[in-house]
C-alpha cells in the first residue's frame, strides 16, 4: 500500500453533513457503495453505477459475530515517523482483510471485496472515514478486478479522455491537477486512480470527490469553483476539500510522471518513459499479490504503455502554473 500520511489532526472543522441517515448510496472508485452508515466524506457523488456492489455495515457486537482469526497473516504494517503504527493490513483466506489503525478504527473487507464491516471504535468521523477513503475503498476496488494507481487525474474535455498525473508524494500531483481544473478541466480523482480494462482500452473511474490540498495551495483550490471550496478536515499537512467530480468514466489517454529535481530545468521538459518498471511501480497497492491480481496489473500496464507516457522533468522552483501550462501545451488545444 502507499505510505501516504493519514494522520488527521482535525482543527475543529465539522464534516459536511450527509442527509441520508441510513442506506446511503454512491459510486466511487468504480464501486456502487451502499452504506447503512452516513458517509459525510463521500456525500452523493454523480458517478453512474457500474454494477460492482459494495455493502457497508456497522460493526455488530452480538455473540454470533465470529472473532478475527488468530492465525491471520500480517501483510502490511505502515509506521509513522516516530515508529508508531499508522495502519496495518491482516489477511485470512476465509475471513478476508482487516485494515485497522489506532487512530482510524477497524475495517473488515470480505475476500471478494463486496462487503465491508466498519468499526469506528469511537473515533471521530474525520479519522475513520479518512482511512476508508484513502485505503479501504481502493483495496475493495482491487479485489473486484480493477487496478489502482497512485495518481491524480483530470479530464480536459469529454472528447479527450483522462490525463493522469503520477509521482511520489510531494511532487505536486494534486496542485497541478487542480490548477488544470482552474483552467477549465474537470476533476476526476486525487491520489488514487481506479482503472478498468475494457477490451483494448483503459478506462479511468471517478474517485472520491475530495482533494488533499497543501496549505500553500489552499487559496488556489478555492478559485477552482464559483463558490468557495468546502473544507471537510484539516491536519498539519493539508486541507481536505470537497470537489465536484464528473459522472462518467473516461478513457485514459495520457500519463505524466512528475519528476522534480534539484538540477532540473525551470522550464518543464517532457521525456518519453522507456522503463516498463515505472508503470508497474505506479500501483497504489503493493499488498495484494495473488496470481489473478498480478495478471491484472500486467494487463493494465501493457494497455497504459500504448497511450502517451512521459516524464515531466523540472526544477524544484518550477511553479504549479508553469507545470499546468506545460501540460496543456503538450496535450494541444481542445477540439
Amino acid at each position: 500500500m502507499d505510505g501516504r500520511d493519514l494522520t488527521d489532526g482535525s482543527s475543529g472543522h465539522r464534516a459536511e453533513g450527509n442527509a441520508a441517515g441510513t442506506d446511503a448510496r454512491t459510486t466511487v472508485f468504480g464501486l456502487d457503495v451502499r452504506s447503512e452508515i452516513p458517509l459525510s466524506f463521500l456525500g452523493r457523488t454523480s458517478a453512474k453505477p457500474t454494477g460492482r456492489p459494495l455493502a457497508i455495515s456497522a460493526h455488530d457486537t452480538d455473540a454470533t459475530t465470529p472473532p478475527w482469526p488468530r492465525d491471520a497473516e500480517l501483510v502490511c504494517d505502515e509506521r509513522l515517523p516516530d515508529g508508531g503504527v499508522s495502519f496495518r493490513v491482516e489477511s485470512h483466506p476465509q475471513a478476508g482483510y482487516l485494515i485497522s489503525g489506532p487512530l482510524y478504527g477497524s475495517h473488515l473487507l470480505s475476500p471478494d471485496g463486496r462487503t465491508l464491516n466498519c468499526d469506528p471504535e469511537g473515533r471521530h468521523e474525520h479519522a475513520w472515514q479518512r482511512l476508508l477513503i484513502a485505503q479501504v475503498l481502493p483495496f475493495a476496488a482491487l479485489l473486484q478486478g480493477l487496478e489502482v494507481f497512485h495518481a491524480g487525474a483530470i479530464v480536459k474535455s469529454p472528447s479527450e479522455g483522462a490525463v493522469a498525473l503520477l509521482g511520489p508524494s510531494g511532487m505536486g500531483k494534486t496542485s497541478v491537477g487542480l490548477e488544470l481544473c482552474r483552467r477549465g478541466a474537470s476533476f476526476l480523482a486525487d491520489d488514487v486512480l481506479a482503472l478498468e480494462c475494457r477490451g483494448e482500452e483503459l478506462v479511468a473511474h471517478p474517485g472520491a470527490p475530495l482533494a488533499g490540498v497543501d496549505h500553500t495551495e489552499a487559496e488556489r483550490v478555492r478559485s477552482t469553483r464559483e463558490s468557495p471550496a468546502r473544507i471537510l478536515a484539516v491536519n498539519s499537512r493539508e486541507q481536505l476539500v470537497r470537489m465536484g467530480a464528473i459522472a462518467e468514466p473516461a478513457p485514459l489517454k495520457a500519463l505524466f510522471f512528475l519528476d522534480r529535481r534539484t538540477d532540473g530545468p525551470e522550464r518543464p521538459r517532457f521525456d518519453p518513459v522507456l522503463d516498463s518498471k515505472l508503470l508497474l511501480a505506479a500501483t497504489f497497492n503493493f499488498v495484494l499479490s495473488t496470481p489473478a491480481r498480478l495478471r491484472g496489473l500486467l494487463e493494465v500496464c501493457a494497455l497504459a504503455a500504448r497511450v502517451r507516457v512521459e516524464r515531466i522533468v523540472c526544477g524544484l522552483t518550477t511553479s504549479v502554473p508553469q507545470l499546468a501550462a506545460a501540460v496543456e501545451l503538450r496535450l494541444g488545444p481542445s477540439p
